[in-house]
């Protein structure tokens, strides 16, 4: 299991199988950006992508939530 992954379990109280999730739609992310890592310009150019301004809202929440806690781990 991955660091980000056990971090969300322990301190965040998620469950493996959401915190599987969120290591999946964060992978999501970085295809969609096509790059390699998160860091704090990921939400606004997420938010100026026409492949993710082309999902439902609730990907879009899924995916920015996914971001925010890869940065608020990583700050850790």
């Amino acid at each position: 299991m991955r660091l980000f992954e056990m971090w969300l379990i322990s301190t965040k109280g998620y469950s493996k199988k959401s915190s599987h999730d969120v290591l999946s739609r964060k992978k999501r992310v970085l295809t969609i950006l096509g790059t390699e890592k998160i860091d704090a310009s990921t939400l606004s150019t997420l938010e100026k992508n026409l492949d993710f301004l082309a999902l439902s809202m609730t990907v879009k929440s899924q995916l920015r939530r996914a971001v925010r806690l890869t940065l608020e781990f990583e700050n850790t």
